[in-house]
């Protein structure tokens, strides 16, 4: 389904604005599926999450509803909130010119950049709280090993129809990889990048975009944030994040056998992104690259 013109999710918050007697409404940030706005109502802001589409169709969301992302963001944020972990507070889902939109506090963000050790101990911390008890739109009802490996297949597949790219190792083998050499699942948010927290003071303030969490072994989360710190502007220094990790009670063992099957996911993920959700040359040959080094590590 294609993706509506912004001017079209700013219709939406200018009428869910007047509807609720807000004002002063303002374009605040955009990404590959949501748009957001603030607006002032009483004196205080408030934030608008707006889809493009109801339906998506990307690298990441292949036919899933607006309305199941949005009901995951404001499930893991409560969450988030509730278990002591950065997040933006929930005032309300309504629906509005027939998208749903998320209501929330505005975290405001000062530019500065983020203190990797300390998203590192913040990691750490949510992965030693017990799990949400809900149904994530990424798990999509499989167990996890065989989810992983499905999609990593799907996604190299298609890559391969485009690119030359070796051939895959047997499926039972990686998959006996995985079920083997991982610990036990926690809550992983697995797109923790500087767009998606607020920082204030290097510290940050709020994570938010879970659309693609996953209950899943904390490996996987690190073996994804250090594919996307090769990317400079994700401002991810992947030591230091290791280090606050260490500090903050994690402990991941980065020599497993299933650490490059691990990160070969992030590899084809971001070298599928690059080709063709976000086009960008360089980066895609980058992990078009990774892919081939990681394919032969397996």
């Amino acid at each position: 389904m294609s993706q509506p013109a912004e001017s079209t999710t700013a219709g939406i918050a200018l009428a869910l604005a007047a509807r609720r007697g807000a004002g002063s409404v303002k374009w605040a940030g955009a990404g590959t599926e949501f748009v957001f706005y603030e607006a002032t109502l009483g004196g205080n802001r408030e934030g608008y999450r707006i889809p493009r589409s109801v339906e998506f169709n990307t690298a990441n969301n292949r036919g899933v509803t607006a309305r199941s992302l949005q009901d995951q963001e404001m499930a893991l944020a409560r969450w988030a909130a509730d278990n002591g972990i950065p997040t933006a507070g929930i005032v309300d889902m309504v629906e509005q010119n027939g998208s749903p939109v998320l209501i929330l506090e505005v975290v405001d963000d000062d530019g500065s950049e983020l203190s990797s050790a300390t998203l590192g101990s913040v990691v750490a911390a949510m992965h030693r709280r017990p799990c949400p008890d809900i149904t994530l739109v990424a798990q999509d009802g499989v167990p996890l090993a065989a989810r992983l490996l499905h999609r990593l297949e799907g996604r190299y597949g298609e890559l391969r129809q485009r690119h030359v790219l070796p051939v895959l190792p047997d499926s039972a083998a990686l998959l006996a990889t995985l079920e083997s050499n991982t610990s036990a699942p926690r809550l992983t948010h697995l797109d923790l990048r500087r767009q998606n927290v607020r920082v204030r003071r290097g510290e940050p303030t709020s994570i938010f975009d879970w659309s693609n969490a996953l209950v899943a072994p904390p490996e996987l989360e690190l073996a994804r944030l250090e594919e996307y710190s090769i990317i400079e502007e994700n401002g991810i220094n992947f030591s230091a994040f290791l280090d606050g990790y260490a500090q903050g009670g994690g402990s991941i063992d980065v020599g497993s056998a299933s650490w490059p099957l691990l990160r070969l996911d992030a590899a084809v993920m971001l070298a599928a992104v690059f080709d063709s959700v976000a086009p960008n040359a360089g980066l895609r040959d980058r992990f078009l690259s990774r892919t081939k080094t990681l394919v032969g590590q397996l």
